[in-house]
């Protein structure tokens, strides 16, 4: 099974929130001092393409506004916006791999208030008939009995959310928690891998060159913001004030990861507990599941288990998961599972801060245990073009904001 094998084959559009096209204006004015417009891109991450946007448009990167990131190596559509000013925005901008056109003129910059979720049309490619017929299997299980153009998935992050833990590395998080500073601080920015490219990897493997030689590391460096915590080491500063000069997006998603990991964790508990309930009633007759009621797929994450729809009752479907922090208050029916998962990462949440700093801090938001992939499709399979003798499918689903197409994926199987 292979995704991606092109960016046409992972295709993202966004989906504006009801009424938010209609509200936008023909021309600028006090009440439409933003600029909005749709960004297509092709192989290229959404910070970069608002860099050349901006460039173009002749603003601050900063001032490029977006409701969230899409995936670098696919094909995508999303909405941005830029304060309108007095200078006249062309209505299309065009260039290699990204281009955007102009909608119209809002009160407020583009946010993540702005839209709805995504539609992803996702094409799968290698397959044998016996991969395909699993495919199929596990829509079928997963399909919801009530909204039959829907599958219930378990909520979980998919593995771009946990950035340098993809490496096989750790955790950013669990050093700062201790209050190591400097171990955090080498694998959040200094740490190789296989997978970095161009400027990443050229601080990587400075890094790992030059560590504690701070003045020859700045020397090294290319100007990035990454620099200035080793010019911070340079005049003297502690690994604890090197860390603080990361950019903040940088030092946010180190904590946001782990908090994301221990989520994964807990839902796992609550998805075997769930299987192992006794089925729901529905109209007082009870529901009879056919089959296995988990069905399971790898991760480099661990394990993730997907319920069959028929075995989630209304409780568990409506069911919110905290992301922890230490004012989270342990309730039933999850309260049993987060508190395993933390004894056996050999926490409390009194551990989750960092000491010596305000921010980044561990912050309690809600997450639905469980997401509809709704207006699911799954085409018949036809020959792979790219690979011979094999077959390929195409999926397409609409998620929620915060929902994961690559979790979709492995719960059928991928």
């Amino acid at each position: 099974m292979t995704i991606r094998r092109q960016p046409s084959d992972f295709r993202v559009e966004e989906q504006p929130a009801p009424g938010f096209l209609d509200s936008l204006r023909d021309r600028p004015g006090r009440d439409a001092q933003h600029a909005v417009y749709t960004l297509l891109k092709t192989s290229i991450a959404t910070p970069d393409a608002a860099a050349f946007l901006a460039r173009e448009l002749r603003v601050r990167q900063g001032q490029i506004a977006y409701a969230g990131l899409k995936d670098k190596h696919a094909e995508t559509r999303q909405l941005v916006s830029v304060p309108d000013g007095a200078t006249r925005r062309p209505e299309r901008v065009d260039c290699r791999g990204w281009s955007a056109e102009l909608l119209g003129f809002s009160g407020q910059p583009v946010s993540a208030e702005c839209i709805t979720g995504n539609r992803f049309t996702i094409v799968v490619r290698d397959l044998t008939r016996e991969r395909v017929r699993t495919m199929e299997r596990r829509a079928g299980a997963l399909r919801r009995r009530d909204r039959p153009d829907s599958l219930l998935v378990v909520n979980y992050f998919g593995d771009q959310r946990f950035g340098s833990a993809r490496h096989g590395q750790g955790w950013v998080a669990r050093h700062l928690i201790r209050g190591e500073f400097e171990q955090a601080l080498r694998l959040a920015i200094g740490t190789p891998s296989r997978k970095d490219a161009g400027r990443t990897r050229r601080i990587t493997r400075a890094c790992a060159t030059a560590w504690g030689n701070w003045d020859d590391l700045v020397a090294q460096l290319p100007r990035c913001p990454e620099r200035a915590a080793f010019e911070t080491l340079a005049s003297g500063g502690s690994f604890r004030d090197a860390f603080t000069a990361l950019p903040y997006f940088t030092q946010a998603m180190s904590v946001e990861a782990y908090q994301s990991h221990l989520w994964n964790e807990a839902a796992r508990l609550l998805a075997r507990r769930i299987a192992d309930d006794t089925p729901p009633a529905e109209t007082g007759n009870e529901v009879r599941i056919r089959g296995p009621r988990l069905l399971r797929s790898d991760d480099p994450f661990g394990e993730m288990l997907f319920p069959v729809a028929a075995a989630v009752s209304e409780r568990w479907r409506t069911l919110v998961l905290p992301l922890l922090s230490r004012r989270t208050r342990l309730k039933p029916p999850w309260a049993d599972a987060v508190s395993t998962v933390l004894s056996e990462q050999g926490l409390t949440l009194n551990d989750l801060r960092i000491p010596g700093l305000r921010r980044p801090f561990f912050g309690e938001a809600p997450r639905p245990l469980f997401v509809d992939a709704a207006a699911f499709d799954l085409s018949r399979a036809e020959p792979d073009e790219l690979t011979p003798g094999r077959l390929r499918v195409t999926v397409s689903f609409d998620l929620p904001r915060g929902a994961y197409a690559t979790v979709v994926l492995r719960a059928l199987g991928e």
